[in-house]
């Protein structure tokens, strides 16, 4: 290994330009001749790939650089170059550690979901009545995103969901990033669960200074340790402002929920909506269209109260319950009254997806 820091500092030590074009090959054909790889590093600004002449002769060509996000600073490589040879094209996040860089490859699935067999058995929801609006419950594999206003219940049914696979023999993944640890295990004990469940894994990371591609590497390993079948992510919201850009967020949870897929793998995740009334649309940037299930939560005046509702409006590829359920919350969680009257019906209409 020969590392030479700066080479670009090398060019000042030239009587000219080509004087230092004959210096370049002259080396490159000794360094080309000896057993050894070589690394170049020079502080070089983008426009100079393209006109210094070391480039051209390099066999590889990788870009580090530091972009400002809002108030964070976010370093990326690039592969620009690599001489006879494919590579993941797109900026790679890297963090800086006290063990050298840590690198998280973008995270892109461009190949068709390989072939596998979907099981016939549907997975409960861990509230009977949400099974049955469901038909009776969720296919393995699937995405369901539940979608709701603050308070609505979005975070309780996720925790029906994996406790109910746990109670099953079914390892699963909480990964918040909203209630901390103890936060988390308070609210789980007022229903009866608890976090100390061999078949119940927590991961919890603070969304400040949060690095999206780093986020997601880190729950691929816990899946693959754990062994998981059930993933609930708290929240979409937090991950979203976590992305650099629009498409890079979409790209990475396509990615995630296709592997998942693949791997029978259940993902439920939540998404909070600004609305309390009169919801018109889940989100913004269209999520909800990558997802099988699609679960509404809101609140509803009723009898000079505010009533929480539930409402599936889409399963992908099955019947479902379009009904608006009202449900309480008590100590066994999630309890659901009876269908909605059809006035209710006709004063909140279904939003768009």
């Amino acid at each position: 290994m020969i590392a030479i820091d700066s080479f670009k500092a090398l060019s000042t030590y030239a009587t000219s330009a080509k004087a230092f074009l004959h210096f370049l090959h002259e080396l490159a054909g000794i360094l080309t001749a000896l057993p050894a790889t070589t690394f170049w590093v020079g502080e070089y600004g983008r426009d100079e790939i393209a006109t210094a002449p070391e480039f051209a002769v390099a066999d590889a060509i990788i870009s580090l650089a530091t972009r400002r996000e809002a108030e964070r600073a976010i370093r990326h490589l690039e592969v620009l170059k690599l001489r006879g040879s494919g590579f993941r094209s797109g900026e790679h996040a890297y963090r800086i550690a006290h063990d050298g860089l840590h690198v998280f490859p973008r995270l892109a699935e461009s190949t068709p979901v390989e072939k596998y067999e979907s099981q016939a058995t549907r997975m409960s929801s861990g509230i009977p009545a949400v099974d049955k609006m469901l038909a009776d419950g969720y296919r393995p594999g699937a995405s369901t995103m539940v979608a709701g206003p603050s308070g609505s219940g979005k975070t309780l049914m996720g925790l029906h969901f994996i406790f109910s696979g746990a109670a099953a023999g079914q390892t699963g993944i909480i990964a918040t990033l909203q209630e901390n640890s103890t936060q988390l295990d308070r609210i789980v004990a007022g229903f009866g669960w608890s976090l100390a469940s061999e078949s119940v894994e927590l991961m919890h990371r603070s969304p400040v200074d949060l690095y999206l591609d780093e986020w997601f590497y880190e729950l691929l390993e816990v899946i693959e340790r754990a062994g998981a079948g059930r993933i609930f992510i708290d929240s979409l919201g937090d991950l979203r402002r976590a992305a650099v850009d629009e498409l890079r967020f979409r790209e990475y949870l396509y990615s995630l929920l296709h592997r998942c897929a693949n791997q029978q793998i259940s993902v439920m995740m939540s998404q909070e909506i600004p609305a309390l009334f009169g919801i018109s649309s889940l989100s913004e940037d269209g999520i909800s269209h990558l997802s099988d299930n699609v679960i509404l939560l809101q609140f509803v005046p009723r009898d000079a109260q505010l009533r929480r509702a539930v409402t599936v409006l889409k399963t992908r590829a099955s019947r479902h319950d379009p009904n608006v359920r009202e449900f309480k919350i008590n100590s066994d969680g999630i309890v659901l009254d009876e269908p909605h009257s059809s006035s209710t019906r006709r004063n909140n209409p279904p939003p768009r997806t």
